[in-house]
């Protein structure tokens, strides 16, 4: 079955501070592969490359076999702007059939990305006298930054000896993998983007789980197109082996299944029979109110938990992510389905968990099967009443959480380090659950989310400490601590552990930290939060998102452009609120600052990381607001210190390699997108 790819959208954003698309290209390829790639992508010589990446001061071309196996989402986003389709798959030396699996199963990459810009393919010519002129503007500006220090994916980690004793309180301190694979954790063996040290540095820290994706017809043959899981057989070997490297270290692996995937509609041309709810026109239930679909369920979980017997479980997604069951995206008045619309959604919603546990039953009853309740809401009642024995309930512990922020009152929509729970709603769940007779397990954000996900750890340890033990001061046992973003190893989760047994000794912290880490927390309660500026807001791009000298036309889109479309980052806030926010957060960061001047811990890195984040924040919101009422002065003036704020977050990037790397978008930005918006302030500064 073919995937279709992104459809097309408007004229592409030419970076216009290089005299020409192809040294944009040179400029940005020449970080993830070498000369040649380029030249042939070019149709020209390797010395017109190395010539014209020198005019911009670059020496050197980038490691494709390290970029192209870990950083491939990081290249789709730096060429989307860049490269037509047909040189886009040239660069990751990949076929379109891949690309447009790549895009739909890698994380939503393709909503995330949003409809492809209508790019020319871009060739290669001598550039004029004027253009080489203005390329010596980029020279100067190249010449002038360091790319050197820690090297991309060179990820190093420590973690302190801890002592764990007495009574364990949480029984499951699940994360997921800080250098994990998203889409294709078991295409591989595990060795090449999970290295023993991070293994070492998680059982220090008294993490016994770690989750990935698991997505059934890649492991086990699909009965109904055995073609689409070819070399499922490998890939369960790999899932294999890696519980046994894991339980080396005492941890278990689970599995996240949102299953059963949905089918494009000429599935069903051959399998009316089996059709759901369909979904947006493009995708469509395999109805798990069918014996079929059930039985596919329960027997490909099955053969997954007999190949793996060291697998320590499942977690699942019901209600929420792609379009699964019937009713994954709809409710009785809205399913279409002739079968499921007869059924309360509790009954479709229980019977598919019942067919994952029944499957994990057949090998090994022991084994744990948690239902996250993302996305119940109004149903959380029927469907927990629903669901199977020996299944644990789930609940995001900070939904629906109330936020009065600058006056305006709101609410958590999906999950928040800033906004911490438990709330009312995830405590009601909990009480439900256990009136059921059903263990419960919170999902909450340690180290990081979408108010700052390119910093590895936002050093706020008083939030972290407090969350995590009004969730054990509850009765709940288990813990999910990072969706893909969250799972660095760091003193957050030293902070997290002190709660795990009745007795835990952790190293004493440095007491001007401590107090630095109190006023970032109480900073960080002052970021003006919403889910449209959690997923669409510039703080993840920081100062890796270009200053635009002319309005773009774009919207931000999700955790991947954010352009310069202020009005959808402030969301429900005023604008005048929305900078006063961001005014607000940046002086009380600086005052924590302040107190570790000098410091050259991990705690001071990411202190300064994430201040580069919010600082950028809100320049690049008064930039658009001095672009909008014609002040040139004070554009420049902002221009300047975005470029101070890039340089600052560039010696972040070069001490660790870990800074604006996040696993389901990769990097997501790069030394050489840092270097490239030094280029494009001083253009502003310039031209302006």
């Amino acid at each position: 079955m073919q995937i279709p790819l992104p459809g097309p959208g408007k004229a592409p954003l030419t970076p216009v501070f290089f005299p020409t698309r192809h040294q944009a290209f040179i400029f940005r390829a020449s970080e993830f592969v070498g000369f040649d790639r380029i030249a042939d992508i070019l149709s020209t010589t390797e010395e017109n490359v190395r010539r014209c990446a020198a005019e911009m001061g670059i020496d050197h071309g980038g490691n494709a076999d390290l970029w192209l196996k870990k950083g491939y989402v990081s290249v789709i986003r730096s060429m989307w702007h860049i490269l037509p389709y047909s040189q886009l798959t040239r660069i990751l030396g990949i076929n379109e059939d891949k690309l447009a699996v790549t895009l739909r199963e890698e994380d939503f990459l393709d909503i995330k990305l949003d409809k492809k810009p209508v790019c020319e393919p871009v060739t290669y010519r001598a550039l004029t006298e004027d253009e080489k002129r203005r390329t010596k503007l980029i020279y100067d500006a190249v010449k002038s930054c360091s790319e050197n220090g820690a090297a991309p994916f060179d990820f190093k980690y420590e973690a302190p000896d801890i002592t764990f004793g007495g009574r364990e309180l949480i029984d499951t301190r699940m994360i997921y993998l800080f250098s994990g694979l998203y889409q294709t954790p078991f295409d591989v063996d595990s060795e090449t983007y999970c290295p023993d040290s991070i293994l070492e540095s998680y059982q220090k820290l008294g993490i016994n789980g770690i989750w990935t994706q698991g997505i059934l017809f890649q492991l086990t043959p699909f009965p109904f197109d055995p073609s689409m899981s070819a070399g499922w057989e490998k890939r369960l070997e790999n899932l294999r082996k890696f519980t046994e490297r894991l339980d080396r270290y005492s941890i278990k692996l689970y599995l996240y299944l949102n299953e059963p995937r949905p089918m494009p509609p000429e599935f069903f041309e051959k399998y009316p029979h089996l059709k759901g709810a369909t979904h947006r026109q493009t995708k469509v239930s395999l109805c798990t109110s069918t014996p079929q679909v059930k039985e596919y369920l329960t027997d490909a979980v099955e053969r997954v938990t007999r190949a793996a017997p060291l697998l320590g479980g499942y977690f699942t997604i019901t209600r929420a992510e792609n379009q699964t069951n019937c009713y994954s995206h709809a409710d009785p008045a809205s399913c279409g389905c002739p079968r499921c619309s007869k059924r309360s959604v509790g009954e479709v919603i229980g019977e598919v968990v019942d067919c994952i546990r029944r499957g994990v039953d057949r090998v090994d009853p022991d084994k744990k099967v948690f239902a996250w309740s993302w996305n119940w809401q109004q149903f959380s009642d029927e469907i927990i009443d629903a669901l199977p024995d020996r299944v644990i309930l789930m609940s995001q512990s900070e939904r629906d959480v109330p936020t009065d922020i600058g006056g305006i009152k709101n609410h958590v929509e999906d999950y928040s380090l800033g906004q911490i729970g438990p709330g009312e709603l995830a405590c009601r769940e909990w009480e439900r659950a256990k009136a059921r007779g059903l263990e419960t397990a919170a999902k909450l954000q340690i180290n990081t989310t979408w108010e700052a996900s390119t910093v590895p750890a936002v050093p706020v340890r008083q939030l972290v400490e407090k969350h995590v033990r009004d969730v054990r001061d509850r009765g709940v046992k288990h813990l999910l601590l990072s969706w893909t973003l969250g799972g660095y190893p760091s003193q957050n989760l030293v902070s997290a552990a002190k709660y795990y047994f009745e007795d835990v000794r952790v190293p004493a912290e440095d007491p001007d930290e401590r107090r630095a880490c109190e006023l970032f927390s109480k900073a960080f309660r002052e970021f003006p939060f919403d889910v449209v500026t959690l997923y669409r807001g510039p703080q993840n791009a920081g100062p890796s998102n270009p200053l635009y000298p002319e309005p773009t036309g774009y919207s931000s889109t999700m955790t991947c452009f954010s352009y310069d479309d202020i009005d959808t980052w402030r969301s429900v806030y005023p604008r005048e609120v929305f900078r006063s926010q961001l005014e607000k957060l940046c002086g009380i960061w600086e005052q924590g600052l302040e107190i570790i001047r000098g410091y050259d811990s991990s705690t001071a890195l990411m202190a300064r990381a994430t201040y580069c984040l919010f600082r950028s924040s809100l320049d690049q919101f008064d930039f658009v607001i001095a672009r909008e009422k014609g002040d040139a002065a004070k554009a420049k003036e902002l221009a300047k210190r975005e470029e101070e704020t890039a340089r600052l977050m560039l010696d972040c990037m070069n001490k660790n390699a870990a800074v604006g790397f996040e696993a389901a978008n990769q990097y997501y930005f790069t030394k050489r997108t840092l270097v490239e918006k030094i280029v494009n302030c001083r253009y502003i500064q310039a031209v302006l």
